[in-house]
């Protein structure tokens, strides 16, 4: 494909059939419907281990839309905001729902409780009564949401905000001293303060109070609650999936309409899923580079057509070059003969692709090709020369 042919693929992209469109019947006015049908396919491919998180992500977007969110600890601080589900382990994104707004759309059984809560409960929703754990962080950590998901037979601990609603009324006035803590009990909920260099505020509903000694960085014992290993091991699904996103995007800065954006950051989340998927599977696993590089590879095998036609004065066909090229095992061979020539030629791929001395293009015939590549070769050394570097 030319550039020039991407670039209007790319101008005139678009999702939805505007004659039909119809906002009050629409599932989610201002997203794409593709969306929807990806995050289902996540859903039906893989099945996630018993520890999951659920964290906020950013997509950078600077440009105008009503929207937009601010969160400082982000890389990207302003962007469009997604409430993501995540394994623990591994960063796999199970389920996501993208914030639009007050219109956001969360599942209507929890419509009666406030966003921290419902956006937890939308995404766990397929989850529940099957003996999950959830991690959360201070926006979502809440008494109201933990003793929800208690009566649907799932986990939950993290970290929370000490003067949220229902909290112990002494949470967040007992001073304490380094190394010390202070917990409340209700049921198997468990409100905590822990004291390390600042005061650390969790609930959970699967832990006590016990303690355990770690060795830090520095090279000292360090005394910390269990919630708070626990919490630091299975805290970082999110974290993952978006810093290994970071390293390889598809998205432009250049990028002004949101829902080509977000199609671009819905194209990486499919290959990192893929690359866990793949992980899972293999012997050899790939890292995610490699992995994105082996998909681009087979794409170009499966889908390459045998030359391009370039309709524009002064171009000619050019042959597309085979990406095996280089690694798979090609032998060279005579051209077969046509109906109209017994020895018929081609133009030498490496040759011609050089210039004599007065600045003009080589002109050389050859009755060698590779068949696999489907190029004209010369035997000695352009066979040699176009199957070793990366050039052509």
């Amino acid at each position: 494909m030319s550039e020039y042919r991407f670039s209007l693929i790319m101008k005139y992209f678009h999702f939805t059939n505007n004659e039909e469109f119809d906002e009050a019947t629409h599932p989610a006015p201002k997203l794409l419907e593709v969306y929807q049908i990806i995050v289902t396919n996540f859903q039906r491919t893989y099945v996630p281990e018993r520890d999951v998180s659920v964290d906020e992500s950013l997509m950078a977007y600077k440009q105008r839309l009503s929207w937009i969110q601010y969160i400082a600890s982000k890389r990207e601080q302003f962007g469009i905001k997604s409430y993501m589900l995540c394994e623990s382990s591994t960063g796999y994104i199970w389920n996501s729902v993208i914030y639009t707004g007050k219109g956001t759309k969360f599942n209507p059984r929890y419509s009666g409780y406030g966003m921290a809560t419902s956006s937890v409960l939308t995404l766990l929703e397929p989850l529940l009564n099957q003996g999950y754990c959830v991690t959360t962080d201070n926006f979502n950590t809440s008494p109201e949401l933990y003793e929800v998901l208690l009566q649907n037979k799932t986990g939950a601990y993290g970290t929370a905000r000490p003067n949220r609603h229902d909290m112990p009324s002494m949470f967040a006035k007992k001073k304490l001293k380094t190394g010390e803590m202070v917990a409340w009990q209700k049921g198997k909920m468990m409100a905590m303060r822990w004291r390390d260099k600042k005061d650390v505020c969790l609930m959970s509903t699967v832990h006590n109070t016990s303690t355990a000694m770690v060795h830090t960085r520095g090279g000292k014992d360090v005394l910390k609650p269990q919630v708070v290993i626990y919490y630091n091991n299975t805290m970082r699904g999110a974290d993952r999936a978006d810093q290994a996103m970071t390293f390889y995007p598809a998205m432009r800065k250049q990028q002004k309409k949101y829902y080509k954006k977000i199609f671009r950051h819905l194209l990486e989340q499919c290959l990192w899923n893929a690359c866990i998927l793949h992980r899972a599977k293999s012997d050899k696993p790939l890292v995610h580079s490699e992995f994105i590089r082996k998909v681009v590879e087979r794409i170009f095998v499966t889908h390459q057509m045998p030359s391009v036609a370039v309709n524009r004065p002064g171009c000619r066909a050019v042959d597309v070059v085979n990406p095996e090229c280089l690694t798979g095992r090609h032998f060279m061979d005579y051209i077969p003969p046509t109906s109209k020539k017994a020895a018929p030629t081609r133009m030498c791929m490496v040759c011609c692709s050089k210039r004599d001395g007065n600045g003009k293009k080589v002109q050389k015939e050859t009755r060698f090709h590779c068949p696999d590549c489907d190029v004209g070769l010369c035997a000695v050394p352009c066979f040699k020369i176009y199957h070793t570097q990366d050039v052509y």
